[in-house]
């Protein structure tokens, strides 16, 4: 019999499974208005006429200016602007908070009061199912490349530089993370390549045995096969000893309790096993095992609806799915024995404090920093800037990763990230940055300078990754720092620029003449560009200290430096000046991290109807000291993370027989159940 055939059986569970959960929430729950509580602002008469006297003279008509209506008939024609949008009620909110909008030209602008009053109406009486906190769909998530290989590792006892997915397809980002469910979809090849990592690792695993005598060589498998060792069985009931392996294994691998049904599924395949020219106890566990790795239970994190009734009831996670939240947030792995255990005695919601503290000190945490920040502030494929030498962009690389993580191992601030006075430089960096005393490849603690330095901003890093492509003239891009800055860091949307608008064109062969900052702004008389560029610039030319490769300088071209600028009515001259200005955005900064990180958390999107969390969060970690723990707590703690919306179909979608899944399909699917 060839096994391989026996586990192409399984690519139809794998497809059968995804499909199947994923039908369970094919459509959104309609949030309808509800009876308006005593003390609460009624729309006809408290927010539309706010509407209508500061919004409707540029927001309404056949073309309403961003494309964004704000005349409305009713409360539930106010509320339906979600079903096509459902980060509509968000936009709006960011701008009337802000205070961005009616723009500061327009004379008639609403009170503080008004503001207050359409935000707070919009975060408790719109972004909300029923009056109630909603935490978003269940979501049929497959693990990414990282968290695969992670897991198998773990799973199997093999050693940190085996990598199963050395030839996966990349996965794409969606929302700047790679663990977007969004874009996490499988295909027919990733099944093959499914099936051919499941073979190769396994097979690392189980290297020969000599059973003969019933000793076990020093293998990865020993501590799968040590569940039986006291078990002493003969060839009539070998089924029996692989089967209590089977059954330590399965919770293991699929995160969560197993029934008998699912083991009785998953030992048929052991049964061909010693069906096929009688192989031995340890091959047939080395099958069972390739087949529960291509299980849906195992390559996907379902969170199952324990109503399943399509009504698109909310329901708190069981200790299980949020052990394995929990644990891919922090780790990009499986939980470990400890979650495990925590979640079997029922005791992990009311150790979460601790756990986390926990977690966050053991050295899988660096997944934070390598894969959240990494992918946060784009540093991770910094080693690709052409003309870069590749030792130097790895000790800038290296830079935001020791601050990053020094950051996440002190529970610092994170408003470190905007002014901290130190960082970590090996030689190279300290020979770039001018600083003395250091050399070799080790990083180093050191203070800077705050007149020149500060946070990640200035950074080589960032400041190089913001050049991009670098030429040999180590020109920078005042446009790419500013527009950086606002999106990375506080969370604004730039829109693209127009198509018909040629890029500004740069040759280091045949450079142009006076500073950067003179070019940009001849570029900048085009009126369809000065609007965004009035926003970006003022960011991108406060750096302009720094060159392409974020080394310092005064001069371009023989002529000074030019940094000055003025951001939200102040006024700065210097980099430290600058630096004070981004101080006084530590609100929008913050609001900017916890969207990041609960993007990340959930492997999913952020949604409109996310803000009233966000902004519950973000309070608590304001009053709190703003330290990185208090994020992540946070952030577990948050009604979305502890809580799904299940699937709100005309029909339930029928499960499967057996959660093992062993009947084949052919439909690739996607991975979130929007």
């Amino acid at each position: 019999m060839n096994r391989k055939a026996i586990l192409l059986a399984l690519s139809g569970a794998l497809l059968q499974g995804a499909v199947l959960y994923a039908l369970a929430a094919t459509s959104e729950p309609s949030v309808t208005a509800t009876s308006t509580p005593a003390g609460h602002p009624k729309f006809d008469s408290d927010i539309a006429p706010v509407f209508n006297k500061y919004c409707v003279g540029c927001h309404s008509g056949a073309q309403p200016k961003g494309d964004i209506m704000l005349k409305f008939k009713d409360e539930d024609d106010a509320r339906s602007r979600m079903a096509s949008n459902d980060e509509f009620w968000d936009k709006v909110s960011t701008m009337v908070k802000g205070d961005l909008m009616p723009p500061a030209s327009v004379k008639n602008r609403p009170s503080e009061g008004e503001r207050k009053l359409l935000t707070d109406w919009i975060a408790n009486d719109v972004l909300s199912i029923g009056g109630k906190p909603d935490p978003g769909p269940v979501i049929v998530h497959r693990l990414n490349n990282r968290e695969y290989a992670n897991t198998i590792r773990e799973l199997l006892y093999l050693p940190a530089s085996y990598d199963p997915t050395a030839d996966f397809p990349a996965d794409e980002r969606g929302d700047g993370f790679d663990n977007n469910s969004d874009t996490l979809t499988i295909s027919p090849v990733l099944v093959e390549h499914y099936l051919e990592a499941a073979e190769n690792s396994v097979h690392r695993s189980f290297k020969p045995t000599n059973e003969e005598r019933g000793v076990l060589s020093e293998v990865p498998a020993q501590k799968i096969l040590d569940a039986s060792k006291e078990f002493k069985a003969d060839f009539a009931n070998s089924q029996a000893k692989v089967r209590i392996n089977i059954e330590a294994f399965l919770p293991r691998a699929w995160r969560r309790p197993v029934t008998k049904e699912e083991v009785d599924g998953v030992m048929k395949f052991a049964a061909l096993s010693f069906a096929h020219a009688g192989e031995s106890m340890s091959e047939a566990t080395a099958l069972a095992i390739r087949a529960a790795l291509m299980s849906p239970n195992f390559l996907f994190r379902l969170e199952e609806d324990p109503q399943a009734d399509g009504s698109g009831k909310v329901y708190a996670l069981t200790e299980y799915q949020l052990a394995s939240r929990l644990s891919y947030f922090l780790w990009s792995t499986m939980p470990d024995n400890e979650l495990f255990a925590q979640a079997k005695a029922g005791t992990l919601r009311q150790n979460l404090d601790a756990q986390i503290a926990r977690m966050l000190k053991d050295p899988k945490a660096i997944s934070l920093t390598k894969d959240f920040m990494g992918q946060w502030l784009e540093i991770r494929g910094l080693e690709q800037t052409p003309n870069l030498d590749k030792a130097l962009a790895a000790s800038m690389k290296g830079e935001t990763e020791h601050f990053f993580n020094y950051i996440v191992a002190n529970n610092r601030p994170i408003t470190d990230m905007i002014d901290g006075d130190y960082s970590f430089v090996d030689g190279r960096l300290a020979k770039l940055y001018g600083i003395s005393g250091v050399s070799g490849d080790e990083f180093q603690k050191v203070q800077l300078d705050p007149k020149q330095r500060f946070g990640v901003i200035t950074q080589a890093s960032i400041m190089t990754l913001t050049s991009k492509p670098l030429g040999t003239g180590l020109r920078t891009s005042p446009v790419v720092r500013g527009k950086y800055i606002l999106e990375n860091l506080f969370n604004q949307r730039i829109p693209p620029p127009p198509p018909d608008v040629p890029p500004l064109k740069v040759d280091d062969n045949h450079p142009l003449t006076g500073t950067t900052r003179q070019i940009f702004e001849q570029h900048r008389t085009n009126p369809i560009c000065a609007g965004c560029h009035a926003r970006m610039e003022p960011y991108g030319f406060a750096l302009e200290n720094y060159a392409g490769d974020g080394s310092w300088r005064s001069q371009e071209n023989g002529i000074p430096i030019d940094v000055s600028g003025e951001i939200n009515g102040t006024k700065f001259t210097t980099p430290a000046e600058f630096r004070q200005v981004l101080e006084s955005r530590k609100d929008d900064f913050r609001h900017a991290v916890v969207r990041k990180v609960l993007s990340y958390a959930l492997g999913r999107g952020i949604q409109g109807t996310d803000r009233p969390a966000i902004e519950q969060i973000v309070a608590q970690v304001k009053a709190e000291g703003d330290s990185f723990n208090s994020v992540i707590i946070n952030v577990v703690k948050s009604f979305p993370f502890q809580n799904a919306r299940g699937g709100a179909t005309t029909t339930a979608a029928a499960k499967p027989k057996s959660q093992s899944g062993l009947q084949p399909v052919s439909l690739p699917v996607g991975g979130n159940s929007k």
